[in-house]
């Protein structure tokens, strides 16, 4: 009997109500054995209020305060406050791809460190974006797919499961700004020689609200780990 655990962590902040119809997506529909833990920078932040007034005392969801501010700072207390044997990133306004997170676990399970939901394989998609913002995502995922040895397609997508073998493995994690967390994570982890597989997903950009990527603020770190990967790449082509 299969006995391993994922916490999906959902990073937030002032999201409203888009976050229900994400929570009750994945508590219909999600079968491995797993824990939702909201990751929320202040205590204020109405997101809590309209979490626990729809899923009063739900077992299935935890809230973890960030020990700062900010995205990737949520996701690295997420990672150290839950003792799962994989972690899955998983973003508050997606309600394309909650049938994927049973299915990520399951590539887990057969064995991979990594499992990367991808919108540029087949069957996948990437809508309703700005243009410059799917251009350089797309320019970059292009990049790495001809020019690197990174294995998978969709390099940047910060909706990713990662074991947490790997997790444990990285000395510290340096993210910052941006949406970078998810992607050093993975660079690290190929640097490493770990496995990685990939299942094609939905990104829609968000109806409700606003988006919080800040193209020419995020490009810098996001140029870091392209530079990152692209050493690691001429070092397992020289081996």
């Amino acid at each position: 009997m299969n006995t391993k655990t994922l916490d999906i962590l959902i990073p937030v902040y002032n999201e409203d109500k888009v976050i229900v119809k994400t929570i009750q997506q994945i508590l219909e529909n999600t079968k491995c054995d797993y824990l939702i833990s909201i990751c929320y920078d202040y205590d204020q932040d109405p997101t809590l209020t309209i979490i626990n007034k729809n899923f009063p005392n739900n077992n299935k969801i935890n809230f973890v305060k960030n020990f700062s501010r900010g995205f990737n700072n949520a996701l690295k207390t997420g990672i150290n406050k839950t003792y799962g044997d994989a972690v899955m990133f998983y973003m508050a306004d997606d309600h394309e791809n909650y049938m994927l997170i049973d299915q990520c676990y399951e590539r887990f399970i057969d064995g991979y460190d990594l499992v990367c939901p991808s919108r540029f394989i087949k069957g996948g998609k990437m809508e309703g974006n700005p243009f410059l913002k799917e251009l350089l995502t797309r320019l970059a995922s292009f990049f790495f797919q001809y020019f690197s040895t990174l294995p998978i397609k969709d390099s940047t997508n910060a909706f990713r499961l990662f074991s947490r073998k790997v997790l444990n493995s990285i000395e510290n994690f340096e993210s910052i700004k941006g949406f970078t967390l998810s992607f050093e994570i993975t660079s690290k982890a190929h640097r490493l020689g770990c496995t990685m597989t990939e299942l094609p997903s939905v990104w829609r950009d968000r109806e409700v609200g606003y988006s919080k990527f800040k193209l020419l603020s995020f490009l810098p770190p996001y140029i870091r780990w392209l530079i990152y990967i692209t050493k690691t790449s001429l070092f397992h082509t020289t081996k």
